[in-house]
């Protein structure tokens, strides 16, 4: 048993001695037909197979947000799969990264997982579910690409629009709109960024240190801000498709770079979907999953889309100290999710 209480069957194998993990919910292996399964994809970066984060990232405490995810699967009836991400195991060879170190190898590993859990005598493998978070949707969707049949997926926080144009968002876009439309323009026009320094719940989420006074003295043109945020952002796209960004290898980016807009491969699916975003998510904001959402209603998937008030990135309500969180997931949205489960593999009515 594992220490959430549920069975746990290793044994699924990935390569490079990686596991797929199963929980399954009490019964499942004795039942003629098995359980429905939902496979999670994580968000970017190295990550476990429970998606465990540190307190000091989370900012909410240490928390496991897919063990929790399949502890209310399972407890729902259902399986729930999950590994370890090639970032916690890939040698990034100094920033190059090697060839299997590309987010078409997470791809290659959702549908080689799926194609274990199809042949597990505890899973009905008529009945897989892709759940994906963040990149996971990304990784989710090209994985029903390849996979084909009907797709049942459910995709938390998604990344819609090509990736350069998403990371131009997180880079640039995001912190001029919050810089510009936060209240601290003066009547001459100028931005005050000592009054953006002092506003720290409202910042949560910029990650990178606040070092635009120093920089940039107390009070600047906006057009002067743009441009320098510009030339910024610029320069770690170059680097990191040149090996020098250390969140990932130059072998990942330039893969991820070249890959079709994900609303785009919607085109190319049947089946049903359903999309969940925080109204507060800075990193892929709730534009994108109306993206998504539209696109899959207009290629003919029956799609339902679902905006959680006052949660972020990770669906997660804001600290005691109103700042963006990390984890773990708001139990509402725990209901919610588990809920959409039911409604993608046609246990209830999805609408518009």
């Amino acid at each position: 048993m594992g220490g959430d209480g549920l069975s746990l069957e290793r044994g699924l194998s990935l390569e490079d001695g990686r596991e797929v993990v199963l929980r399954l919910p009490d019964g499942a292996v004795s039942a003629a037909a098995g359980a429905p399964v939902v496979l999670l994809l994580q968000p970017f970066g190295a990550w476990d197979r429970d998606a465990s984060l540190p307190a000091e990232v989370s900012g909410n405490g240490p928390v496991r947000l897919f063990a929790d995810l399949g502890a209310a699967l399972a407890g729902a009836g259902y399986a729930a799969a999950s590994f370890d991400t090639r970032f916690v195991t890939e040698d990034r060879r100094g920033g190059a990264g090697s060839p299997r170190f590309t987010f078409t190898g997470l791809v290659d590993d959702a549908v080689r997982a799926v194609e274990l859990l199809r042949a597990h005598p505890g899973v009905d493998g008529g009945r897989v579910v892709l759940l994906g978070v963040s990149m996971g949707t990304d990784v989710a969707l090209a994985a029903a690409e390849r996979l084909g049949g009907e797709t049942l997926a459910v995709l938390v926080a998604p990344c819609s629009e090509a990736r350069p144009v998403l990371q131009r968002h997180l880079g640039l876009d995001r912190r001029l709109e919050w810089l510009l439309a936060g209240g601290f323009t003066g009547p001459d026009g100028t931005v005050d960024l000592a009054a953006a320094r002092r506003d720290v719940p409202g910042r949560s989420g910029w990650w990178e240190e606040f070092d635009l006074p120093e920089r940039l003295g107390s009070r600047v043109d906006p057009e002067v801000l743009h441009a320098e945020l510009a030339w910024e952002y610029d320069a770690w796209e170059r680097g990191a498709l040149d090996g020098a960004d250390d969140s990932a290898p130059a072998s990942f980016w330039r893969d991820w770079y070249a890959q079709p807009a994900p609303y785009r491969r919607l085109a190319g699916l049947r089946g049903r979907v359903a999309v969940h975003v925080g109204a507060e998510d800075w990193t892929t904001p709730p534009r994108q999953a109306h993206l998504l959402h539209r696109a899959a209603s207009a290629y003919g998937l029956r799609s339902r889309l679902t905006v959680h008030p006052g949660l972020g990135h990770l669906l997660s309500p804001r600290s005691a100290a109103g700042l963006r969180t990390y984890g773990p997931f708001d139990p509402g949205f725990l209901r919610d999710v588990v809920g959409s489960v039911a409604e993608v593999l046609g246990g209830g009515p999805q609408s518009g």
